[in-house]
């Protein structure tokens, strides 16, 4: 075994070697939160690299719930062709590409003018920084249901763009971290309280996932 031997997935799936491109935020989409000509090129140049495996980073299941300006959406077909070229740039040579798909939550700047979600209404605590992120307001069971199905969708969305996975973000202080987390997760119902309830979300989105699109074993980052 070397690191350029391939390795082989329980669902059969065989990345040609042990190289990954972690994920991580380009910020370069076009104006429609589509991949851009710019970040084609990166991917084709990466998988060019011969690298195994290809993981994006933070493409967001909601276009009103951003990290910033530059960032990338998959919430519906309309610029389907783009990500199709995505992922064709990152297949280059053979590699995998994985959509890592991410909501943020209370990690949304309030300079985007948007409302900010989260498990309970607990703002960040990022001493002087903390001025730049609004208190979030309490997911009610609809606004919960809606995340879960627009992971659902987005996965659905990157499997018929060629995409080779996902990997489901539930790290780095993002929404489903947020349910994760006792300091953040605050709630007293069937999203809150034991482990196994602050993991229900992401355990449903896992599940609904596997059900509906991609039939495989999926990793989610966890902090």
């Amino acid at each position: 075994m070397s690191l350029f031997s391939p390795l082989v997935l329980n669902n059969g799936a065989t990345i040609p070697n042990r190289i990954a491109k972690a994920a991580m935020e380009e910020n370069m989409a076009d104006a429609d939160h589509a991949p851009s000509a710019g970040l084609l090129r990166l991917y084709k140049a990466w998988a060019e690299g011969e690298t195994g495996l290809i993981i994006t980073g933070n493409v967001m299941v909601d276009a009103r719930a951003m990290t910033g300006p530059g960032g990338v959406v998959l919430e519906d077909d309309r610029h389907l062709d783009r990500f199709q070229a995505w992922a064709e740039a990152g297949r280059t040579r053979g590699a995998h590409i994985w959509m890592q798909i991410n909501h943020p939550g209370r990690q949304m700047p309030a300079a985007l003018g948007q409302e900010t979600l989260a498990p309970s209404a607990i703002a960040l605590d990022l001493g002087a920084q903390s001025k730049r992120f609004p208190i979030p307001r309490e997911m009610s069971e609809a606004d919960i249901a809606d995340v879960e199905r627009r992971f659902i969708n987005t996965a659905q969305l990157a499997e018929r763009a060629d995409f080779t996975g996902v990997e489901i973000h539930a790290a780095h202080g993002y929404l489903l971290s947020q349910f994760l987390s006792p300091l953040s997760n605050r709630r007293q119902d069937r999203w809150g309280g034991s482990l196994e309830n602050r993991a229900r979300l992401l355990v449903n989105i896992v599940r609904g996932i596997r059900a509906a699109a991609f039939r495989r074993k999926m990793p989610a980052p966890w902090s």
